[in-house]
């Protein structure tokens, strides 16, 4: 009888141990003491640019400013410059920029717990505020004064929809986005391929292009010429010439190799970025992926595109070290978060190469860029996965 009992005892397996995060508040704290530190820098792209659109705004008011174009960025950006611009007689207008760009870390930051949240993560709260001492974040906003984060959030916003299969939510997300900034474009390969691998009839897609464009109509009505605006991004698009602009990617290093860098290999770059998009467009659209198992893809698309397209600049993979910290925080295995430290170290050494002018540092950063690249594509080069740690999980 005993013996009866015994067999039909069963026995608990130990769940994995989780380890706590740090508290919100000592978090926080470690984040002010980094932004006591960055705010009074005050950058070249600050005072050429983010500044004076600024003062032109104050100049002219926050309405009339957009009777006239200024600036090289989509108006959405430049509307929430229009929205502080009544503090410019109290805060100084690099303060002022900055403000801006934290605020949208903190809407990034509730993105991502959002985020964490859908995917039933652990300590969603402490690890979405992890966000606030990630460093390229906080070189991003702090020290730079840029606004990726602003078009990032919807980004995180995009493929927590996603997660949902929230399809139309998703596609007006990525408009949003879209309208922020050109750079997301640099995910939009695992929204195509999610779209055809779920089958969503295609009247929903253009979704996307009409919220981006319904973010341009306040500066439409007053008085900025609708041409201007449709060639926004296509001005920006042939700014810089140079084939990596601090970009921690293949093309930083090719770009300072003797001989070969004086070639013109924008041709080659654009060809290798469509050819490898395309792979993986087709990859994707072939798997049945939901859940945790969307991160790795939706991580591999900015570090594809980023790493193979020309001209990029080294704040271009700031999605990516944001997904990156999100897989990591969800499955807190060493693959992944050894796959953030990789990714992070990148981004890191293309901002400094940027802040010291040595491209150097940005070439180095592009070693570990690529190895986690490499790292995530390898489902590509072979069938189905299930041992894959990052991209094979439910």
């Amino acid at each position: 009888m005993v013996a009866a009992n015994c067999a039909m005892m069963t026995i608990p397996l130990p769940r994995p141990r989780v380890r706590p995060l740090p508290p919100i508040a000592a978090t926080l704290a470690l984040a002010c003491v980094m932004l006591w530190l960055a705010l009074p820098v005050v950058t070249l792209d600050m005072t050429e640019f983010l500044a004076p659109w600024l003062d032109h705004i104050v100049a002219t008011g926050p309405v009339a400013a957009f009777a006239t174009p200024f600036g090289n960025y989509a108006p959405a950006y430049l509307y929430l410059l229009a929205a502080v611009s009544p503090l410019a007689g109290s805060v100084a207008a690099p303060l002022l920029v900055k403000f801006v760009s934290l605020a949208g870390t903190g809407a990034l930051a509730l993105a991502v717990r959002h985020l964490l949240i859908r995917l039933d993560a652990p300590q969603p709260n402490r690890a979405a505020a992890l966000l606030f001492i990630l460093p390229s974040a906080m070189v991003n906003a702090g020290l730079l004064g840029q606004c990726d984060a602003l078009w990032a959030a919807p980004c995180i916003m995009a493929l927590a929809a996603a997660v949902e299969r929230r399809h139309i939510a998703m596609l007006a997300w990525c408009g949003l986005a879209l309208g922020i900034k050109v750079q997301a474009l640099l995910i939009a390969p695992f929204f195509i391929a999610l779209l055809i691998n779920r089958r969503v009839a295609l009247r929903l897609w253009v979704i996307a292009p009409l919220v981006a464009a319904a973010t341009m109509l306040p500066a439409w009505a007053a008085g900025w010429p609708a041409s201007d605006l449709a060639t926004v991004y296509l001005r920006q698009a042939g700014t810089y010439p140079a084939l990596a602009m601090n970009a921690p990617n293949l093309w930083q290093i090719v770009g300072s190799l003797p001989l070969i860098g004086a070639l013109p290999l924008s041709g080659l770059a654009l060809a290798s970025a469509l050819g490898a998009t395309a792979a993986y467009i087709a990859w994707l659209s072939t798997r049945s992926l939901d859940g945790r198992a969307l991160l790795g893809p939706a991580l591999l698309a900015p570090l594809v595109t980023a790493g193979l397209l020309p001209h990029m600049h080294e704040r271009y993979f700031f999605l990516a070290d944001v997904v990156a910290l999100a897989m990591a925080l969800t499955f807190r295995d060493r693959a992944s978060w050894q796959t953030a430290a990789m990714i992070q170290i990148g981004s890191l050494l293309g901002l400094f190469g940027y802040l010291s002018g040595l491209d150097a540092m940005a070439m180095l950063g592009a070693i570990p860029m690529i190895a986690a690249t490499v790292n995530l594509a390898r489902p590509l080069l072979r069938p189905f996965a299930n041992d894959n740690p990052l991209l094979a999980r439910a």
